[in-house]
């Protein structure tokens, strides 16, 4: 440790020389990674959770955030940190099998090389897949956690998703214009003059939706869906209010159609189905009902909710158009797909000339073709048996996460697509899958709560985590 502590007090001077200069880019980018190098090994060896936490908050807070001084994203970069951090910590000789979870993600990444393979045809293509694969990758770092560790992991997130919806809620109501932005210049943000502005256009009428620092409303819907789906089920009393309360609000003036309308689908499969007692899921409507009530009184919520899918709703013409036309655009191309790397999936202007199917499992198919599409097609089946059998139990926090995966399957992505061609929102849909509870989850749960009462040094190291 004293070595480690030497080697970064004579290397400092050094990187922030470079880093102040003019140098290159990639010269600025190998200073940074050669003064993190020896530090996160060392955090990955004795304190791995803290790698995890810091990608949760990242993605929580600032998931379309860069290294600073360079152009790497964050949550990819923490992406490939998890990833190595999990194979450090592996024991030796350890021949744990991967669960049911797993197989599903892994066979998508197997179907999706040989599609790459197939289609390959610029560097767009690799470069698109290898964000995609870290993204999608980080599950499994993820499920390496026990049930407790991926708890914090899971708050973790909840905090930084807290903290973008105050910055959001801030801007929403004191800057606009998106001047606070260049506060965050240094992770990537305000680079357009700091205008972050996204309307609701309603015809001669223009309502600002909130984007902070998830930049697009619609991808941050998202985000905060599975803030308020977490908040419920990892906290209790205050802050599960005050959390839930915060992320909730923030999600409302998103005013994503998607994420509002994956919330109510929520709510009612939660009520619907969960094994609670009468008085709890009264409670539970009662409140739900002021809310509703409430948010219904605001304009711009009333008009985004009630004139969505009607004649006049120019998204949902479009959304038709592009339904039809799919099988136009898949014409002789059904097996492997149009590729990885093709520009509608990276320039937003050019997308929506071509408007392909907003669709995540139709994307997956234009994108990959048919055999990558029928395996993410499979995987989230899978995620909705893990969602339903989450719903049975009796612990409300397990129904909370499986309600929230239903109502994102449901409508969100039947409806968007940001997790098929955005890597920080496939990142985000990683995470919402490793959260599932999952069959070995309930039974670690119950080792835990019976050993806990038995031994108090066990249960002081478990609140450690």
């Amino acid at each position: 440790m004293t070595f480690l502590i030497w080697l970064l007090a004579v290397a400092t001077p050094f990187v922030a020389a470079v880093l102040a200069s003019d140098a290159n880019p990639a010269i600025r980018i190998v200073a940074l990674l050669a003064m993190g190098f020896p530090l996160g090994i060392w955090v990955a060896l004795r304190r791995p959770l803290w790698i995890y936490c810091g990608y949760a908050f990242a993605l929580g807070a600032v998931p379309f955030g860069v290294l600073p001084s360079s152009p790497l994203p964050l949550v990819l970069l923490l992406g490939v940190s998890i990833g190595a951090t999990a194979a450090l910590q592996l024991p030796a000789g350890d021949s744990r099998s991967f669960t049911a979870l797993e197989w599903w993600v892994l066979g998508l990444i197997a179907t999706s090389i040989l599609s790459l393979a197939v289609t390959y045809s610029t560097s767009y293509d690799f470069s698109e897949f290898a964000k995609w694969l870290i993204a999608t990758a980080t599950v499994f770092a993820l499920l390496r956690l026990d049930s407790r560790r991926r708890d914090v992991v899971g708050r973790w997130y909840v905090f930084g998703a807290t903290a973008a919806s105050l910055y959001g809620l801030g801007m929403l109501f004191f800057d606009r214009q998106g001047k606070s932005l260049s506060m965050l210049s240094f992770l990537g943000y305000g680079g357009s003059g700091g205008d972050n502005l996204r309307y609701v256009v309603d015809g001669a009428e223009r309502t600002v939706r909130l984007t902070g620092t998830y930049v697009d409303p619609n991808a941050g819907g998202l985000f905060l869906l599975l803030a308020v789906v977490l908040s419920l089920a990892l906290f209790r009393g205050f802050w599960q209010i005050a959390l839930t309360g915060i992320t909730a609000a923030a999600l409302v003036l998103t005013l994503s159609r998607a994420a509002l309308g994956s919330l109510v689908v929520a709510f009612l499969i939660f009520m619907a189905v969960q094994n609670m007692r009468f008085g709890g899921k009264a409670r539970i409507v009662a409140l739900a009902s002021m809310a509703g009530a409430a948010l219904l009184m605001i304009p711009a919520v009333q008009d985004r909710l009630l004139d969505s899918f009607g004649a006049n709703d120019a998204g949902s013409t479009a959304r038709a158009d592009a339904l039809r036309d799919f099988p136009k655009h898949m014409d002789g191309q059904w097996m492997f797909g149009l590729g990885w790397g093709r520009i509608e999936f990276r320039d937003g202007a050019v997308g929506m000339a071509i408007n392909h199917v907003a669709n995540a499992p139709l994307l997956s198919i234009y994108r990959g073709g048919l055999i990558v599409g029928l395996f993410f097609a499979a995987l989230l089946i899978y995620g909705l048996i893990l969602s339903w059998r989450a719903l049975r139990r009796p612990q409300p926090r397990y129904g909370y996460v499986g309600a929230g995966f239903i109502g994102l399957v449901l409508v969100a992505l039947q409806l968007d697509f940001p997790v098929i061609t955005i890597p920080p929102v496939v990142a985000l849909f990683a995470f919402f899958l490793a959260n599932l509870p999952t069959p070995d989850v309930y039974t670690a749960r119950q080792t835990d709560d019976a050993l806990v009462p038995q031994i108090p040094r066990a249960q002081r190291e478990l609140r450690r985590f």
